[in-house]
């Protein structure tokens, strides 16, 4: 069983709205709706400020807001897309005190078994009224919904219309009675047409005749893409008329989207009456049978008209526009190539189509107009934007504000009002085309977007052991490769160099409880180092007189400030803040303390050897042994002593007082004590009730009670034996304000670089957890940041401990080759750490613990397809395709090229550019003993409507130097066909060329390499993906399905094919004998390899609706692997969305398996019983044919985003009761409600 969790949600914006409360503050809100989520931010004059998010289960396509103006709430409409379109009725409320919530009134299905989904304008449009809502979904149909006076829903029906090609529609005109909508379609001899037709809501249907307002209109086909998309169809905007305007014009509609723009107006209310009376007359004459007189009405239907206004259009097709404001008739208009222009249309004292260039940002799917100039970009390949439009030029001054053909005639701002604007209805004069010197646009705000990932690799760069994702991302014009780390921020302050080989770190203050600390003491190898703070900048070191200061010639073990111990008349002891610190050295104890006069620390008696804590004649015992380990307190001292002995001091005003001590003995022979901690769990208490000890030899950890009043020291529990020794400890508690001590834990740092961590409750350990932080000893210091009780850990990489959630929780400080680490804090450092490393000491901040940090390398105009890394060179190669915009219509320039990058600066080392016309579809690097080598599949790129049929596969050998990568063509070999793919079998090259699988070896007999022929299959339609282990090949056919092959005695044998209709779109090997994959309709697979007899089989055993576009599949994760001896889970897959979502494939014990699933099954139950979403329907695989009986819901995989919505019913004991029971008798869960926590908190750690 597998379970699907999410580590990066989907980054890409889809739309996006600006909405009004009445007499609210805040009263503005922007909606930001990305492919699975809704995000709601308040309009602040600070800027925006998140107020609700909410999960939409479904691909939102499209949202609205029902334009009925309320005091505190409004109707959100929400469109989502096929293979089962819905329509999702929300309510957005703002309370009395400012809070905000959200809530799903209705879900309203639209899905249809046998239609057409709606090629070209899959959309939803709410009237001006806020009395209905048009869907288009389906090809020949429209969903009409009708409203109450809220905005709720009301009733819906069907409306059938004629028009099956349909580009955009929109309301011109709307009463509670009739609304009349213009349509823009293509029709059945390929013309493009602009027409309007009643709606009525009484008859329940559209006029079958257009509407005499505006009659079927042809528009010149000519001006708009031949190549018609999402991104490529015109819309039509409806221009309403006011009191200013002129006298002819009773409204219209503006064309956007192809070569030109062109404003079309209404017929007059004259011409209406004049074409009814000719219309009736006309009728009368076809009833009759009058030839002539139809052969008129067929050419006066046709006869052109022309538009109102036009300007020319001079870039790319249009993706995004908004109003700026209404009653100026201004409109901001992007294209798919980020540029961004200002529409102003004049219809007073003539009409002038007005269009100034304003600069370049990310291209736009979505565009809404905020307040004050500022507006929202929101982007699919690029990051999103919050952007000002400015008066005067902001940047890039020396350059015109955007390109424009040399064929448009254009004006400079300073010239434009010279030019006399009235020019009527004369199209002979095309309107004005602005651009001056400097882009007017600036960016306040930058939202990072990874989508669309097209590939990506994990990989460690730096052997820090931290993975990082390095992803193909962006495109467009924002094309960009995404290098994705997880962990703490870390901000440098201050460094000390020239300190090497240190072993740990203390801070110190001037009293026990002085708020700063105000010296440093470091220990090496060999000495001790003291360091005081002078000022914000300075550091100096103390070392002074060896006689009188601390010891520094021999390492430190442990020291710290502590207080003055005295007892009272009760023979109770009182703690008093004091200067004094102990060194604890292998020799023995000192005391210090601090004279703030002299700005030094002075030893108070000699140093304390072991030998004064033996008892009378028993000197001899202690005279041998040295110090190995030791750990101090406000009052107390634990020594750890070779041979198996620990020693428990206090202080009594200057004397060390021996309270208890402990031989251990293991296997008749003396202990090796490795570790030991005595730091308090009640941090509001001066000394601790336990002690912790670790041993070498046995490899376990003890923790000793000090509460028995006879002197002893006993064990009270002890942990199971790892497989290496523990290195540090401590028995830490989280939560300060804890006095139950409920969130204590055991840490052990191991010398294999493991930390694992028990639950410490009732003198008990529990719920024992693994981590790795490398392959070093680990070393731990408990620290304070700010108002967080954490733990650093140190081993080859450096990580932080931390209690959120109500769970331990693990981040890595992106750092490696720390040594030791401690917290500091200074007047001119606040609540910051200090860390050593093989330079000397570095001083800073750590914040955002568990932050997700993408670094962006942006490429421009150069998109990259694949990304692979070359580790002989440490760089990495990346193909790219880069696009030349070109205006509406006009062929665009596309070329290939490979570009080589280092894979930690990302400095660009190399370039190999590719044939006219080619595209790499595919990267595979691989090593000889004559180098590193790179090979590489391209496609010449041919007609879009037929099947390529000519492609090469080659070689690169790859030679570098420290400035760059030299790439040389070694071996070529032309296929007929596209390879799609290619992949690495028993050291050969197997390549997806069309329809087969093609293996190479390479031949290098001969001293030149050769591609050698050696297999062919071609028992498929188009395989486009490939994934190998071993000598196993796994194929996916894109129109068919999968198969799996053996490549053996070179040749190509079936070993097991899926016979059903698939359509997969990437695929992965995650053993011999089971595979995952995606398909073209957003659903996840699985497959395990069964023996039936003599042959073997391919047995579907997952099957899963994702809602998105999976393009790659890795092995590994991301993040620190947690691992859980009460909770068998592994994280086994990372997989990659079009949609920006990175997410994760754990592995689950079958055992538990089947408890989670009978969790889920409760848990979508009650959901739904709250007036929630059906989760089982929503994740039950689909297609665009519907669904059959056999998927009547997912099973092979778990959803683990949904499952961990139980933790938010911990603290609410009815709901939980009513989750854990289910429906009946037999759906009652027997795992425990703890335990459930346990494994979903150990879930969300890995991911």
């Amino acid at each position: 069983m597998k379970v699907v969790t999410t580590f990066h949600p989907a980054s890409s914006v889809v739309d996006s709205l600006k909405f009004r409360l009445k007499d609210e503050q805040p009263s503005e809100f922007l909606v930001i709706a990305k492919p699975n989520r809704l995000d709601i931010y308040a309009l602040l004059p600070e800027g925006l400020r998140h107020q609700q998010g909410l999960d939409i289960w479904g691909r939102v396509r499209v949202i609205r807001a029902v334009p009925v103006l309320s005091r505190s709430s409004i109707s959100l409409l929400v469109l989502t897309d096929h293979p089962e379109p819905e329509l999702v009725f929300l309510s957005f409320t703002v309370n009395g005190a400012g809070t905000t919530g959200i809530n799903i009134t209705k879900y309203l299905s639209l899905s249809e078994r046998s239609a057409r989904p709606a090629e070209f304008c899959h959309t939803l449009l709410v009237d001006p009224s806020g009395g209905v809502a048009i869907v288009s979904a389906y090809t020949g149909k429209l969903k009409v919904v009708v409203l109450d006076q809220n905005g709720g829903y009301d009733r819906d029906f069907d409306a059938s219309i004629t028009e099956l090609n349909l580009l955009d529609i929109t309301f011109v005109s709307t009463s509670r009675d009739m609304y009349t909508l213009a349509m823009m379609h293509i029709d059945y001899q390929q013309r493009l047409q602009l027409l309007t037709r009643d709606l009525s809501i009484e008859d329940l249907q559209l006029s079958p005749l257009p509407s005499p307002l505006l009659p079927s209109l042809p528009v010149p086909g000519k001006l708009f893409s031949t190549a018609m998309d999402d991104d490529g169809t015109p819309a039509i905007i409806h221009i309403p008329s006011y009191e200013d305007d002129d006298d002819d014009f009773e409204g219209g509609i503006l064309i956007i989207g192809g070569r030109k723009i062109m404003l079309y107006d209404f017929v007059d209310i004259e011409t209406r009456a004049k074409r009814e009376s000719k219309k009736k007359r006309a009728d009368k004459k076809k009833t009759t049978g009058d030839a002539e007189a139809n052969a008129k009405e067929k050419g006066r239907e046709w006869k052109k008209r022309k538009a109102r206004a036009v300007v020319e259009w001079p870039w790319a097709e249009v993706t995004a526009w908004c109003h700026v404001d209404d009653k100026e008739r201004k409109y901001l208009i992007g294209d798919r190539y980020g540029k961004l222009a200002l529409l102003l249309i004049n219809l007073s004292g003539g009409t002038t189509l007005t269009l100034m260039a304003l600069g370049e940002t990310s291209a736009s799917t979505t565009l809404t107009h905020l307040a004050n100039q500022v507006f929202y970009n929101g982007s699919h390949f690029g990051s999103s934007q919050l952007l000002q439009i400015t008066t005067t030029p902001s940047s890039a001054l020396d350059a015109p504000t955007l390109p424009v053909p040399s064929t448009i005639k254009t004006v400079s701002p300073n010239v434009l009002n010279s030019y006399v604007t009235g020019m009527g209805r004369n199209d002979d004069v095309p309107g004005h085309i602005v651009v001056g010197m400097g882009r007017y646009v600036t960016e306040l705000e930058s939202f990072h977007n990874l989508a669309p990932i097209l590939d990506a690799v994990l990989i460690d760069t730096d052997g820090s052991g931290q993975n990082e994702i390095v992803t193909c991302s962006g495109g467009r014009s924002t094309g960009s490769i995404k290098v994705i780390r997880s962990g703490a921020d870390f901000s440098e302050k201050a460094t000390v160099q020239g300190l090497g080989n240190v072993t740990n770190i203390w801070p110190l203050k001037e009293m026990y409880c002085a708020p700063d600390y105000a010296h440093v003491v470091v220990s090496t190898l060999q000495e001790t180092h003291v360091f005081r703070f002078d000022s914000a900048s300075s550091i100096s070191s103390i070392d002074g007189d060896k006689n009188t200061g601390f010891i520094t010639d021999l390492p430190t073990i442990a020291v710290s400030n502590v207080l003055r111990r005295t007892c009272n008349a009760e023979k109770k002891s009182d703690y008093a803040d004091s200067s004094l610190v102990i060194q604890v050295v292998s020799k023995g104890l000192l005391l210090l303390e601090y004279d703030p006069g002299v700005r030094q620390y002075t030893r108070i008696g000699e140093l304390w050897v072991l030998e004064k804590f033996a008892d009378p004649g028993k000197e001899g015992l202690w005279k041998e042994r040295e110090i190995v380990a030791a750990s101090i307190n406000a009052s107390q001292v634990v020594l750890a002593l070779n041979w198996g002995r620990v020693v428990l001091l206090t202080l009594k005003d200057t004397r060390f007082i021996k309270l208890r001590w402990r031989n251990f003995v293991h296997n008749n022979r003396d202990a090796e004590i490795s570790a030991v901690s005595c730091l308090p769990q009640d941090l509001a208490k001066e000394f601790a009730f336990n002690i912790v000890v670790g041993f070498w030899t046995s490899k376990h950890v003890e923790i000793l009670s000090l509460r028995p009043s006879d002197g002893t020291m006993p064990t009270i529990s002890t942990t199971p034996v790892f497989s290496s020794a523990p290195r540090s400890l401590l028995l830490y508690n989280f939560t300060s304000d804890d006095s139950k001590l409920s969130n204590v834990h055991l840490l052990i740092g191991l010398t294999d670089g493991s930390v694992a961590s028990f639950v410490y409750r009732n003198d008990q350990l529990l719920d024992q957890k693994l981590v790795s932080i490398g392959s070093l000893p680990v070393t731990m210091r408990s620290c304070r940041i700010g108002t967080r009780q954490t733990v650093l850990a140190c081993g080859s990489r450096t990580a932080i401990l931390f209690w959120e959630k109500g769970r331990l929780m693990y981040s890595p400080l992106i750092l490696k080759d720390v040594t030791a680490a401690a917290e500091l804090s200074t007047r001119a450092y606040p609540s910051s750490i200090v860390l050593a490393n093989s330079d000397g000491l570095v001083f800073g901040n750590v914040n955002n613990f568990d932050k997700l940090h993408v670094r962006s390398i942006p490429l421009g105009l150069n998109n990259p397809l694949r990304v692979t890394h070359i580790p002989a060179l440490r760089v990495f190669a990346v193909t790219c395709r880069c696009i030349t915009p070109a205006r509406v219509g006009d062929l665009e320039g596309i070329r290939g090229s490979i570009q080589v990058f280092d894979d930690i600066s990302f400095n660009k080392l190399g370039h190999f550019n590719l044939e006219q016309g080619e595209e790499s579809t595919s990267l595979l690097p691989f090593t000889t003993n004559s180098g590193s080598y790179l090979c590489v599949a391209a496609v010449t790129l041919e007609d879009e409507d037929t099947e390529a049929s000519k492609g090469r596969i080659f070689v690169l050998h790859m030679t570098s130097n420290a400035l760059q990568v030299n790439m040389s063509v070694v071996t070529s070999h032309d296929v007929k066909g596209c390879p799609y793919a290619l992949t690495s079998v028993n050291s050969m090259i197997a390549a997806a060329v069309n329809s087969m699988v093609v293996v190479f070896k390479m031949d290098t007999g001969s001293g030149n390499m050769i591609m050698a022929r050696i297999a062919t299959w071609n028992h498929n339609y188009l395989v486009t993906s490939l994934a190998s282990r071993g000598d196993i090949i796994l194929l996916g056919d894109a129109i068919s399905s999968i198969s799996m092959l053996r490549l053996e005695d070179n040749r190509l044998h079936l070993i097991a094919r899926d016979y059903g209709a698939l359509w997969p779109t990437c695929v992965e090997l995650m053993s011999n004998s089971t595979l995952i994959g995606a398909n073209s309709e957003y659903n996840l697979y699985t497959f395990s390899l069964q023996n039936s007899g003599t042959r073997q089989l391919l047995e579907r055993d997952g099957n899963y609706f994702l809602g998105d576009l999976v393009n790659k599949f890795l092995s590994g994760t991301l993040s620190s692997q947690e691992v859980s001896l009460d909770a068998p889970m592994q994280p086994q897959q990372l997989f990659f969305t079009s949609a920006g979502l990175i997410g994760v494939i754990i592995d689950l014990a079958d055992d538990l398996a089947l408890d989670l699933t009978g969790l889920q099954r409760n848990l979508s139950n009650y959901i739904q019983k709250q007036e929630g979403p059906n989760h089982t329907k929503y994740r039950t695989p689909k297609n665009v044919r519907g669904r059959s009986d056999a998927d009547a819901s997912s099973f092979g995989f778990l959803d683990g985003d949904f499952l961990e919505r139980f933790l938010q019913f911990v603290g609410n004991p009815q709901a939980l009761k009513r989750i854990m029971d289910g429906q009946s008798e037999p759906e009652k869960l027997t795992i425990s409600a703890d335990r459930i926590q346990k494994v979903l908190e150990s879930m969300q750690s890995m991911h």
